[in-house]
């Protein structure tokens, strides 16, 4: 399985207590926005916790994000905020 990179800002959150989205605008490429898992029921990828008050703080700044997860699947495993201005 590739990792792949999905670089943008994150545009929506969406949190309940059996999953987790985020909705990126992408920068470029098709399609302009990517819907990613962040957990869904008892399955759970990275640490959960983090990846959702990082992206919290993106939303809110506006800060770019890059997340990875695997070409063949929606369960990011990795976050990665820009500094702030």
């Amino acid at each position: 399985m590739a990792v792949v990179d999905t670089v943008g800002r994150v545009e929506e959150l969406k949190l309940s207590d059996g999953f987790g989205f985020v909705n990126i605008r992408r920068e470029e490429g098709t399609p302009a926005n990517e819907l990613l898992i962040i957990w869904f029921g008892d399955r759970s990828e990275g640490p959960v916790a983090l990846f959702t008050t990082e992206l919290s703080l993106a939303l809110a700044r506006g800060l770019r994000v890059k997340l990875l997860h695997g070409d063949d699947s929606a369960y990011i495993t990795r976050v990665t905020v820009e500094a702030p201005p």
